[in-house]
């Protein structure tokens, strides 16, 4: 609103409701309308996003916030007489400068900076063109003090270890080192202690929550400070499992650390300390585009393991293919960034539906990279049907290029009977977990809600681990830790039969939260469930099962939601064991049916969108063909 509060200042953008944002182009336009009602004027439409509007003091001009130009947010000056031509950019911040506003002489612009990670306040006196970054001298919390020093050391060794620490006080104010990039999970507000922290508390009691991810349970105690006085509080922490004494490592493969402007700006230290204390031992960070042509993260990319990383915590910035209509692509173990880094976002340097998720994962093939199809469905009833659904993961399925899917991460009651799909076609994808969380907003989910355990027998290296990820020796997980063979053979083997018969298989589950089912699933049925009537921490599987046909057999178990398990219900899958049977093939009518379906739409879809140069028609209608082929085959063998 100006400062007559007689006009208001709105920014508008082209996106469409059920398509990815960016999809129409970055461009927003920028409106001024009477605040008691009355049309809207357009000023101009400015060529990027737009995060933020604010009037100059004399109602002349507009500050907007916008990427136009680069990644990060910056200031820019609007005057609404010459918008076009007389568009002047403000700041030239490495990070982020948001949230704009003016004195009433118009003297004075305060706007925050986070380049160097909290978000700071700036003044910039607009006539001597001066910026002062706002110090704080002195926090008054209304109550008189003392000072909490607090340790947390993990019993196994009594190292000092890095945790998620919650502090909230008796009135339900939560509290945080000044210093500390805090987030909210829900309604609790947390920040990561990197072993020792401390920081000055108004006297009164507090309750003190600490956790470390999927392999230590969430510790709780409280104290008390004294007006003036001094506490050091001791937290230990002590694992329920140790998944790397058994050669099971965990990781993630869908982190953004600075993504989609928030109110943070993280650098591979943070990320270090989130990673860490979430006890994820591979981060897979994604250099990627949002809605524009920046491109976030690139000048972290290294092509290797960051040197930051340590033995127990990996950080390997990666990256995200994101394409509008093809859906998007996690890509592993990179060498070099592959170039279109984004696809299919009109009016930027890359608006062509070309080159193809497919051609993206032969690049990353090149350079012995794993390609993984991330969040790939959100609709139950209908998966190809959403804004950021994997519409091209049928084909790339067909065609051989895909290596792994997150089943767990975004939403996997609507993935994994789609990844059922596929195993019941005969392809061999394994299971993977990416949250595609945002650390540098205050909310988003944490790293590692849900993630993937890999089987790396003998030296560990990010390098085995990917190998291990391709082979499927995986289990995706937000709580249950999976052992599970099939006439001994772990996930990701095939046996192989001369004839129908019988299979051993042995599997055990166990959680830190209860467990109500346990299920053995073959060729997408259930083929044994333990419904249990008590909760249980620790169950187990030893079963004769018959084999008819070839197929597929893997092992998931759930439970009900529980407060210290932030995804939701608790839940976990394994990857499969194949099963080979001498002239008995897979039943794979009813999902390559399905999938010629799916496979016809999208033709129809990336036809209707007409975002293909002519020169490169040919090729990718020959992928569809080629893929919708593979299909038919598979229907008419079954028939």
């Amino acid at each position: 609103m100006s400062a007559d509060g007689k006009s208001i200042a709105l920014a508008t953008s082209q996106d469409v409701r059920g398509e990815q944002g960016g999809n129409n182009g970055p461009q927003c336009d920028l409106w001024t309308m009477p605040s008691d009602g009355g049309e809207a004027t357009k000023i101009v439409q400015f060529p990027g996003r737009v995060y933020d509007v604010a009037w100059s003091a004399d109602g002349s001009a507009l500050y907007v916030v916008s990427n136009v130009g680069g990644v990060h947010n910056d200031l820019w000056q609007v005057p609404l007489d010459d918008p076009i031509r007389g568009a002047q950019k403000l700041t030239f911040g490495q990070a982020d400068e948001d949230a704009p506003s003016t004195d009433a002489q118009g003297r004075w612009l305060l706007y925050t900076d986070n380049r160097h990670g909290p978000t700071a306040l700036v003044t910039r006196d607009l006539l001597r063109f001066r910026d002062s970054v706002v110090t704080v001298s002195k926090r008054d919390y209304g109550a008189e003090t003392g000072v909490l020093s607090l340790e947390v050391r993990d019993t196994n060794g009594n190292e000092l270890t890095t945790a998620r620490i919650s502090i909230r006080d008796e009135h339900g104010k939560y509290h945080a080192p000044p210093e500390a990039l805090y987030r909210m999970l829900g309604q609790q507000v947390h920040f990561y202690c990197e072993g020792q922290t401390q920081l000055d508390l108004p006297a009164g009691d507090y309750l003190l929550t600490a956790a470390r991810g999927l392999e230590y349970p969430v510790t709780r105690s409280k104290f008390t400070i004294a007006a003036s006085g001094g506490l050091h509080e001791t937290i230990e922490l002590q694992r329920w499992t140790n998944q790397r004494e058994k050669n099971w490592y965990s990781g993630e493969n869908h982190i953004h650390a600075n993504y989609g402007y928030g109110e943070w700006y993280n650098s591979p230290r943070t990320m270090l300390a989130q990673s860490a204390g979430e006890g994820l031992i591979v981060s897979n960070f994604m250099v990627a585009n949002s809605e524009a042509d920046g491109v976030f993260d690139r000048e972290y990319f290294r092509g290797s393991a960051d040197p930051i990383s340590t033995d127990e915590t990996i950080l390997y910035w990666n990256q995200e293919f994101r394409s509008t209509i093809w859906g998007h692509l996690t890509l592993l173990n990179l060498k070099q960034l592959v170039e279109p880094v984004f696809t299919g976002f009109a009016r930027t340097t890359n608006p062509h539906d070309h080159p193809t998720n497919a051609d993206i994962a032969d690049h990353t093939h090149d350079q012995d990279g794993h390609v993984n199809y991330t969040h790939p469905a959100h609709n139950v009833k209908d998966p190809y049907l959403s804004a950021y659904s994997a519409k091209a993961l049928p084909l790339d399925v067909a065609l051989g290029k895909v290596d792994s899917v997150d089943v767990m991460g975004s939403n996997h009651v609507a993935t994994i009977p789609l990844w059922y799909r596929f195993l019941n076609c005969g392809f061999r994808v394994p299971a993977s977990a990416g949250t595609d969380c945002f650390l540098n907003r205050v909310r988003s989910r944490l790293p590692g809600q849900a993630r993937v355990y890999v089987y790396v027998e003998g030296e560990f290296t990010y390098e085995r681990w990917i190998e291990s990820l391709k082979a499927g020796r995986t289990f995706a997980t937000n709580a249950p830790m999976f052992d599970f063979t099939v006439d001994d053979q772990m996930a990701g083997s095939t046996l192989t039969l001369d004839q129908p018969g019988k299979l051993r298989v042995k599997a055990r589950v166990t959680s830190q939260y209860p467990l109500d089912i346990f299920e053995i699933v073959s060729n997408g049925d259930v083929v044994s469930s333990m419904k249990l009537d008590e909760p249980s921490l620790d169950v187990e599987i030893d079963k004769e099962l018959a084999v008819t046909r070839s197929g597929w057999i893997a092992v998931r178990a759930s439970g009900p939601s529980h407060p210290d398990q932030p995804g939701g219900s608790v839940y976990g899958h394994t990857s499969a064991v194949y099963v080979e049977i001498k002239d008995k093939p897979t039943d794979a009518k009813a999902g390559a049916e399905y999938f010629v379906g799916w496979i016809d739409r999208l033709r129809t879809d990336v036809r209707k969108r007409n975002r293909i140069p002519s020169r490169h028609q040919v090729h990718v209608e020959s992928q569809i063909a080629e893929a919708r082929a593979v299909f038919n085959a598979l229907l008419e063998a079954s028939e």
